[in-house]
């Protein structure tokens, strides 16, 4: 021990037999905590779903409890791979600090018939862009691409993979069970701008 540190405590207080345990446990909780972090945020993490956006597909007892669905989000590659049906967790447009839960319903390429408040009666999905919505049988219920237009894949943050509470519908979200969206016209994007080589 320094002597600097002999000099600001009693010479017996790091043997007592409650300080060494708690500064032990410090030490060891502020060596994992990067860790911990790094998981988080490029790893996986388990997000709480809240309010009716995705009723009924998760919190499906929304209208009759306060239980939130606790669901699985895969930090990896977030933006790579996106099909029709999958379900994002992406930083919310118009509130940075939020995270949201929405089904990907249109690619690059794809043309979406839009619903109100949109301006446009029609959308073309840009390169590099996907479009987003709930799963609420009321549009209001749902703040989505609807309202911010077309979303950059660079604010996904993951793909939501499974359920973990409530533990009766815990397991896997089977996104390719989705049969698409009839306001949805599938396109092709932009290869141009993509070389390929043989």
């Amino acid at each position: 021990m320094s002597s600097f540190l002999r000099g600001l405590y009693p010479s017996n207080f790091f043997r007592r037999s409650s300080i060494r345990p708690t500064l032990l446990t410090i030490g060891t909780l502020a060596t994992w905590f990067p860790m911990y972090l790094f998981f988080n945020d490029h790893i996986a993490q388990l997000m709480w779903v809240t309010g009716p956006s995705m009723y009924p597909f998760l919190n499906t007892d929304y209208n009759s409890t306060t239980r939130k669905d606790v669901v699985f989000v895969n930090m990896r590659n977030p933006s790579e791979g996106l099909m029709r049906g999958m379900i994002v967790a992406f930083w919310s447009p118009y509130r940075p600090e939020n995270m949201i839960v929405k089904r990907v319903i249109a690619l690059e390429g794809d043309q979406v018939r839009t619903r109100a408040p949109y301006p446009f009666p029609r959308e073309t999905i840009p390169e590099g862009h996907v479009w987003v919505e709930g799963e609420h049988p009321e549009d209001r219920m749902s703040l989505d691409s609807n309202t911010y237009g077309p979303i950059s894949k660079s604010l996904i943050a993951g793909k939501i993979t499974g359920v973990v509470w409530p533990f009766s519908k815990a397991g896997s979200i089977r996104w390719q069970d989705y049969r698409g969206n009839p306001r949805v016209v599938e396109g092709q994007p932009n290869l141009e701008a993509q070389q390929f080589y043989v």
